[in-house]
């Protein structure tokens, strides 16, 4: 008898103890969301945030509110996110910048981007075009190789900066193979391509939608593209994958949310994004900067996370970079 009034009682407890979680998850949301974007309004990823909170905000019926955080490549609002309540109304729009590259550039991060954060779900993903100037003698993806392993330390290549996307899938493909060509760092991906036109570089690897109106207008060709598949905006150009260079990085984004949100509440986020990225429109109007809309739910992503950050870790410590 004491027996069963023991598991009695450890039954009604632990109810007493999931009852608060299941009543959360069940009520939520009840009140508007934060979408915290770490990067500046009119950009590319405020751009996909909007449409995203959009239609994240009719799937769940309540109000989703952009809210940018700008700063230190994304860490200022990624580290904001962290310390907030892990009750699923603040959200992180964050991706390869914040969350697996970071951990390895910056010497003092305030925020673990593993332990203080719950992977909810991809959302999108963006291959970067490898580009010279329509004036340019490389033709071919197989001209412009010969040319960078020939040219060693007299060819360069600009970037957004140090430690962005532009600059680490150059290292990345550097280190396939076993070219150096010289890095040139811009303040953002309009200067890059300003120094590519100009002719004070050889060659950018930059985000689609830096670099289309330019190719479109015949002032930049494109060699290649570095997603696992062609993308939909160059279709005639080859991945470097399929060419035999072993490199595949595209600029994906998802969400995030404080460690310790319930599992419920993550999936119904999950969910919620799924019906979101079903829209035609929002699709449409990601693909017209080069972005294609891919969900994965927590598992996936989280796995994609860790070998994302592994893949980062290995190419920034041969470079050397550090960020303060």
């Amino acid at each position: 008898m004491g027996m069963l009034f023991r598991s009695a009682r450890l039954l009604a407890l632990s109810l007493c103890w999931c009852w608060p979680l299941a009543a959360l998850a069940q009520d939520y949301p009840n009140r508007a969301l934060r979408l915290v974007v770490p990067f500046p309004p009119g950009g590319v990823v405020d751009i996909s945030g909007r449409l995203l909170a959009e239609e994240l905000g009719r799937q769940l019926g309540v109000n989703v509110i952009v809210d940018n955080k700008v700063g230190a490549g994304g860490t200022i609002g990624a580290a904001e996110v962290a310390r907030s309540p892990a009750d699923g109304y603040t959200v992180l729009l964050g991706g390869a910048a914040t969350h697996a590259i970071a951990p390895w550039v910056y010497k003092q991060l305030r925020y673990d981007p593993v332990k203080e954060f719950v992977a909810v779900t991809q959302f999108t993903e963006g291959p970067l075009a490898l580009c010279v100037s329509a004036t340019s003698g490389a033709g071919t993806l197989d001209e412009f190789l010969k040319t960078m392993k020939a040219g060693g330390a007299a060819l360069n290549y600009a970037s957004n900066g140090n430690g962005t996307f532009p600059h680490l899938t150059v290292e990345l493909m550097n280190q396939a193979l076993g070219a150096k060509p010289q890095h040139v760092p811009f303040p953002g991906g309009a200067q890059a391509v300003t120094a590519l036109l100009g002719g004070q570089v050889q060659f950018t690897q930059n985000h689609i939608p830096v670099v289309q109106a330019h190719v479109k207008s015949g002032r930049l060709r494109v060699l290649a593209t570095t997603g696992a598949t062609r993308s939909p905006s160059f279709p005639d150009a080859p991945t470097l994958k399929e060419s035999g260079i072993d490199v595949v990085a595209s600029a994906w984004f998802g969400l995030f949310v404080p460690a310790g949100t319930p599992a419920a509440v993550v999936e119904r986020l999950h969910q919620a994004t799924a019906a979101a990225a079903k829209s035609t429109v929002l699709r449409e109007k990601l693909a017209a900067q080069g972005d294609e809309a891919k969900v994965e739910g927590p598992a996936r992503f989280q796995a994609l996370q860790a070998a994302e950050l592994e893949k980062w870790r290995r190419v920034i410590t041969t470079t050397g970079l550090k960020l303060d």
